[in-house]
């Protein structure tokens, strides 16, 4: 007779372990998902960044392109200019040819 007046508190002590079992896992669940949710948002937020950082990038490589930039670059700093003379090495069509042969 004594078995049979403990098996309602073992089955009683088995529910409640499995209750606190399940509230373990659901609690784990929650805080885990918070945390990737957490996670995304600071992405989400380094990703906008680094495109303003890239639009800020690409206008400055804009800016460092131009051609005026450049040319006084060249003439100011490496002392390069324009050649005064024509170049040797392009087929120039002579002038005294009819205009129906060019």
């Amino acid at each position: 007779m004594v078995v049979e007046s403990t098996t309602p508190y073992r089955w009683a002590f088995l529910a409640l372990a499995l209750l606190v079992a399940g509230l373990l896992v659901y609690v784990w669940c929650h805080v885990t998902t918070l945390a990737q949710g957490e996670r995304i948002s600071n992405l989400m937020d380094e990703r906008t960044a680094l495109i303003r950082t890239q639009d800020l990038l690409r206008a400055e490589v804009t800016g460092l392109e131009r051609s005026g930039r450049i040319r006084g670059i060249a003439t100011l700093e490496l002392n390069m200019r324009f050649p005064d003379e024509q170049p040797n090495n392009l087929y120039l069509e002579l002038e005294d040819r009819p205009a129906t042969a060019r």
